[in-house]
């Protein structure tokens, strides 16, 4: 023990534990460093520790009660309160406890105060103050007490156990079942895991119902049917996530498969609405396959993204969730709406339980964001037509100053779509980070996608598909979109698309959200974005950066933009969600929504600037596009004017953060950002040098520049410096926080070598030549392959000798990593 006294380790084990046990909890049932925040959490702010809770006493495995948070025996009992209450809250547990080895500190978040206490509450204490909180039944009880599955497994053989949030989900809709709530709502932002919360769910209602059937004799099973609208949304949530947990019982709807005899069914809306003939009678009236199942099939109805398809009052597939108006439905989306033609509230009532894009973020569950908002000239100016003046096809042009909103939707300008192509061509480099590009339409997708290609024609010629338009206008759509999704394939690399990716599309690896049209509503808006929102550490993706075109992020000020819009309907805004009753696409895939909708209240925007000309879609030299309309789908009954003659130039670019507590953009001038972020975690040059010599200091030091969202590609480029031979990145830091003269990367190995010649002269004849190598390699290549454990793998070092050689020219293995070390100190003058 230290003079002044246990830290909280002896005090976790010497003075906590023992009480836990004393007051009853079981040992299996206390959950030491209960991750309340995910791994990612530690990047946010350059911090470099993941926030754990001390103790979680759980009453039955997932059933938390309890939250205790220790500390040193010098520190006041109560110092740990405000954290344990801060987890307590998180988790919704009736008790946080502090204490410090001599006393105890307890809050009840029931009553709401805190008082010392001798003594840890009791489990069945804890249980019953929980159960009355929240006016649970019997039978709420023995499903919050149940177990979650865990067969599913993480890729190296774990359970993969829910995070609290998604127990927390779990549980509140499991009180409002129990309770005999028929219609209820689950907002959860997109990548939190609505599939797996979902899974778990039904896992618990099906073994009731199992359990249940054993004690009283009964044959019925639970029965759910899981519906959605596009085939990639009940496909994937089947094949990953259920299926691998309850195996046969868990099939998909199809036309020609009338199964009856499984437990959960997957759907989507345009399935169970096919019309099909009876086979008892032929010659009978056709009637919809969802009338093979009785209304009182099933016992729960999943409805996921359910903002879109059976939102709206009248919509054809509403009839399908009225059909089944018996069973219990659950609606699960990121973006409840609320508008004028579409309620999500009016239908499901307020969220059973919420988790935000800000909560995700500030927990580590989710990926931060920047955001890169580049304006062209031709948006920022508008383009002036003249009355009379033809486009490129020789048709008259509507006279007025058309702006972003127009472009490409009443005037094709091609310059502007290959400015932006070069733009994000020059933003992701020759790295291998997946890109999605959200375009207007099928021609302006095509046109992007040839002009990316065309800036990479060594690349294309290798492979055509790096960039591919992925819409349902290609006939390979479903492979493209495949190996897109899986991060272990590498092409296509950028998908350009409408809007068949906006929604449902797990995309893990994607690190450029690129929105090149204008975005009609928060909710599709929040869709968008959330296709970059997942965390994929694998290939180090911790954040993605939002590439806006035309102004989209706006969206992020909105003041309901991270919560449920619960006030007045807005009846002014675009809304570009998938229309109920149309757009089957091709036969091959007539279960999927068309990219190319309709928008029926689009002429209700009144930021165009210039008046619908009212004559035939006309646009000169279009084509036709696979059978579809190769305009937007607004563009019927229009013309599309095209100017390929209009200089287009980047105006300018601005650069944002996420801002943790505001959960909101914060404009930087990125420099400035970076050269602050430096400054206030080094005071000096030398600490800065220090850290970089050191391969466990330089990856803190780049963590905590990927934790500001500070990127060097892009800084060196905002800096505006142009080296005259490589130089390294620290030097770049060096020059920018205290304005040090730049050394190139060969003027640090030559000094090096000047400076501690007399240390290299008393090596062997060998080790002189290795260290020369070394030297010669950092010049070359950089740091990271001087460090590099398998360097004497490879040129110029596997030209000297063998591994073995080499070390024991030094004196041995564990002298020869020392002198790897020594002449990374010998480069930084550490």
């Amino acid at each position: 023990m230290v003079p002044w006294g246990m830290n909280e380790n002896d005090t976790c084990m010497e003075y906590v534990l023992p009480a836990i046990l004393a007051a009853g909890w079981q040992p299996d049932l206390v959950q030491e460093q209960f991750p309340v925040e995910g791994e990612n959490r530690h990047r946010l702010n350059g911090e470099l520790t993941k926030r754990r809770a001390v103790y979680v006493l759980e009453v039955a495995p997932g059933q938390p009660l309890m939250v205790i948070e220790a500390k040193r025996s010098w520190a006041a009992p109560a110092d740990g309160l405000q954290q344990a209450t801060r987890y307590a809250t998180k988790l919704d547990v009736p008790f946080a406890v502090s204490t410090n080895g001599h006393g105890w500190v307890l809050f009840n978040s029931v009553t709401g105060q805190q008082s010392p206490v001798e003594k840890l509450p009791t489990p069945e204490e804890a249980w019953d103050l929980f159960c009355e909180s929240h006016e649970l039944s019997d039978d709420a009880k023995e499903l919050l007490l149940s177990g979650f599955s865990g067969e599913l497994k993480n890729p190296d053989g774990t359970v993969r156990e829910l995070r609290y949030y998604q127990r927390r989900a779990v549980h509140e809709v499991l009180a409002r079942l129990a309770n005999g709530d028929k219609r209820i709502l689950l907002v959860m932002a997109t990548g939190t895991g609505k599939t797996m919360t979902a899974m778990q769910l039904v896992w618990k209602l099906w073994n009731y119902r199992k359990q249940t059937n054993a004690r009283s004799g009964g044959q019925q099973a639970y029965k759910v049917l899981f519906l959605a609208d596009r085939k990639v949304l009940v496909d994937e949530p089947l094949n990953k996530t259920f299926r691998p947990v309850f195996g046969d019982p868990a099939i998909r709807v199809r036309t020609q498969e009338r199964r009856f005899s499984r437990d959960i069914y997957f759907a989507t809306y345009q399935a169970l609405d096919t019309k099909v003939l009876s086979d008892s009678d032929p010659d009978a009236e056709e009637a919809s396959l969802l009338k093979n199942y009785p209304a009182d099939f099933f016992d729960l109805v999943i409805v996921d993204e359910c903002h879109r398809g059976s939102a709206r009052e009248d919509s054809s597939w509403r009839q399908i969730l009225e059909h089944f108006s018996g069973a219990a439905q659950l609606g699960m989306t990121a973006t409840p709406v609320l508008r004028s033609d579409a309620d999500t509230y009016a239908y499901f009532g307020n969220p059973a339980f919420e988790y935000t894009l800000k909560q995700g973020i500030e927990d580590g569950f989710l990926a931060p964001y920047t955001i890169r908002r580049a304006v062209f000239s031709a948006d920022a100016d508008g383009v002036d037509v003249e009355d009379g003046q033809l486009d490129d096809f020789g048709v008259a042009m509507a006279e007025g100053t058309y702006t972003t909103r127009d472009f490409e939707r009443r005037l094709r300008l091609p310059q502007r779509t290959a400015r932006m192509a070069k733009h994000l061509d020059d933003v992701i480099g020759d790295t291998s980070d997946r890109a999605v590009v959200f375009c207007v339409d099928a021609e302006h997708a095509a046109s992007f996608a040839g002009e990316l290609r065309n800036l990479r024609p060594e690349r294309t010629r290798q492979d055509p598909e790096w960039a591919s338009r992925i819409m349902t206008v290609e006939r390979d759509r479903d492979r493209l979109l495949e190996n897109f999704t899986d991060p272990e394939q590498s092409s296509p690399q950028v998908a350009v698309s409408t809007y068949l990716l906006s929604t449902g599309v797990d995309i893990q690896d994607l690190k450029y959200v690129v929105i090149a049209r204008p975005v009609g509503s928060a909710a599709e808006f929040k869709q968008i974005i959330g296709r970059g929102t997942r965390l994929y550490p694998d290939k180090g993706k911790d954040e993605f950066e939002i590439v806006d075109y035309v102004g989209a992020t706006t969206t992020f000020y909105d003041p309901d933009f991270d919560g449920p819009p619960l006030k007045a309907p807005v009846t002014d805004v675009l809304d570009q969600d998938i229309d109920d009753d149309g757009g089957a696409g091709p036969a091959s895939i007539a279960d999927e929504p068309s990219d190319n909708q309709a928008t029926p209240d689009d002429d209700r925007d009144v930021t165009h600037g210039v008046e619908d000309p009212g004559v035939p879609y006309e646009s000169g030299g279009s084509g036709d596009l696979g059978g579809e309309s190769a305009g937007d789908g607004f563009g019927v009954g229009r013309t599309v004017f095209q100017l390929a003659g209009v200089k287009v130039e980047l105006n300018h670019e601005v650069f944002y953060v996420h801002d943790v507590e505001s959960g909101q953009p914060k404009l930087v001038k990125y420099v400035d950002w970076a050269r602050q972020t430096v400054l206030k975690a080094f005071g000096h040059p030398d600490e800065l040098l220090r850290a970089w010599a050191d391969p466990d200091g330089r990856s803190d030091v780049r963590l905590l520049l990927r934790g500001h969202h500070i990127d060097m590609g892009k800084l060196v480029s905002q800096m505006g410096e142009s080296a005259r031979a490589p130089v390294d990145s620290v030097d770049y830091l060096l020059r920018l926080a205290w304005d040090l003269p730049q050394q190139t990367r060969a003027e640090r190995a030559r000094n090096a070598r000047q400076r501690h010649a007399q240390d290299i002269e008393q090596l062997s004849s060998l080790a002189q030549q290795v260290v020369a190598a070394l030297l010669e390699m950092y010049g070359h290549s950089g740091i990271d392959d001087v460090s590099s454990e398998s360097v004497t793998r490879v040129a110029p070092l596997s030209q000297l000798g063998s591994p073995a050689e080499i070390a024991r020219s030094f004196g041995g293995a564990t002298k020869w990593h020392e002198m790897r070390r020594t002449v990374q100190e010998w480069l930084y003058g550490a």
